[in-house]
This record gives structure tokens, sequence and C-alpha cells, in this order.
């Protein structure tokens, strides 16, 4: 709940829900205007497609073009871990049954898998209220598409980014793998899974910042473009906490 009213929507009615209430109640009418009109010049400028560019570009560029699969043979490769993504209704197909991002990072994942013979592929994702884990229901699609279910390591016990990195170190130990997710989603993973001493090699696929091409359109407000800068800084905050329990953790030693 706390986390929802630092994202743009959450933060910007919060604003305009006070500052209508102070010019109601006539305790201080013209801070209420302020409020007001600060909650909605915030959402305005959060819905820009500008400033969803502006943050998320940072992040993706941070995470790296995408990878070659001849530098992660010559790196000694032998897993190819793919972070979960939410899926939707468990009853439709094994394609179907994935959004965009989901489906992107699955695809990219069997795209280095197809390039580098002999790797295994940790697919990851916890249950939610005992139905079928993220990784159970994802793993459906690599094998329709051919992939051998024996090359498939199904990892369903991960809660979160954090405790998913966790249990790819029982898999993967001190060896070098490749780790496939949203580019936005990069840097954190990459930080968390370093910060556990292993060593993954960054494969990011669902470029975002770069598909709008048409400056014209940057400077027109659009629900799109609030989501897109949401999810970026869902990631910041993300990055922030992270660090900042390593922090306390640090100073409790």
């Amino acid at each position: 709940m706390a986390s929802t009213l630092c994202y743009p929507l959450g933060l910007s009615l919060l604003m305009m829900m006070a500052g209508l209430l102070l010019a109601r109640l006539k305790l201080k009418k013209r801070l209420g205007f302020v409020l007001l009109m600060t909650g909605w010049c915030w959402l305005f400028v959060m819905s820009l497609p500008i400033t969803s560019i502006f943050l998320g570009q940072s992040l993706e560029q941070m995470a790296g073009p995408y990878a070659n699969p001849e530098d992660l043979s010559r790196a000694g490769v032998a897993h190819i871990a793919i972070l979960a993504a939410t899926s939707v209704e468990f009853g439709l197909s094994p394609a179907d049954r994935w959004g965009t991002v989901g489906l992107l990072r699955l695809m990219e994942g069997i795209r280095l898998f197809q390039a580098l013979p002999g790797t295994t592929l940790i697919i990851s994702g916890g249950s939610f209220r005992e139905r079928q884990s993220s990784a159970e229901s994802m793993a459906e699609l690599p094998v329709v598409l051919g992939i051998p279910r024996e090359a498939l390591i199904i990892e369903t016990r991960g809660r979160d980014t954090e405790h998913e990195c966790r249990l790819f170190a029982q898999v993967v130990g001190k060896r070098p793998f490749a780790l496939v997710t949203s580019a936005l989603h990069m840097p954190r993973s990459i930080e968390i899974l370093r910060d556990l001493g292993l060593e993954p090699i960054p494969c990011p696929c669902d470029f975002r910042s770069f598909r709008n091409s048409e400056r014209i359109r940057w400077y027109l407000p659009s629900a799109i473009a609030l989501r897109e800068t949401t999810l970026a800084i869902h990631e910041y905050l993300g990055i922030a906490w992270h660090r900042a329990g390593r922090i306390i953790g640090e100073r409790r030693l």
C-alpha cells in the first residue's frame, strides 16, 4: 500500500484529494489549490512519453545490448536463467496465457538456448494461493516449441526477484550463467546476483524506451507512457531498497 503511493498515479491522487479536502473545509484554500495543481501537473508530466523515455533509457543502457551467443559460449555458459513474469489465466493456451513481457523473456531464452547446444534453461516463478506456479505454466510453451523437457530446470519456490536469485545460486554455483529478463529489470537483478557472489551475464530483452520513434508524440500524455514511467520508477525504488538493505546489513556486521 505504501509503495503504491510512491508511484505517479497514487501520489498524484493523494495530492489532489488532500488539496480538495483543504479547499472544501476552508482550512487553507491557497495550500489546497497548490496541492491540487501540483498533483495534476505531476500526473501530466509523468504521463508524457518523454518522461518514460528519460527514466527508462538510463536503466536499459545499463542493461546493455542483446546477448551474443558466441560471447556466452566463450564464457563457458551452461545455464540460461529466465526470471519469471506474471501469467494470466491458466485455462488459456501455453502461449496465450502470457502477456508481452513473459513471452519476450521466454522467446529470448529459447533463442539463446538454440544457439548454445548442451545448455539448460532455468525457468523460475512461484505459485500464488496454491495455483500452478508461474514456472510450471511458463515451462509448457518451450516444450510445445520443441525444447526437451530434460533440458529444463523448473524452480517453483521463487517469491520475488531476490528470492529467485538466491535459488539460482543453488543451481549454477560460482559458474557464469546467462540471465534473461526485461532490460528495465536487468540492473536490479544483476546487482542482487553479484551481491550474492554469483557471475550473471546480462541478456536483456523487452526494450521499451526505444520503441517510440515519433518524436511529435513524446509530448502528448498517454496511459501507456504513464505505465512505462511507473515501471521505471518501480525499478529505481527496488534498487534503492536493495542498496538500503545492503548498507543496513553491513552496519550490523
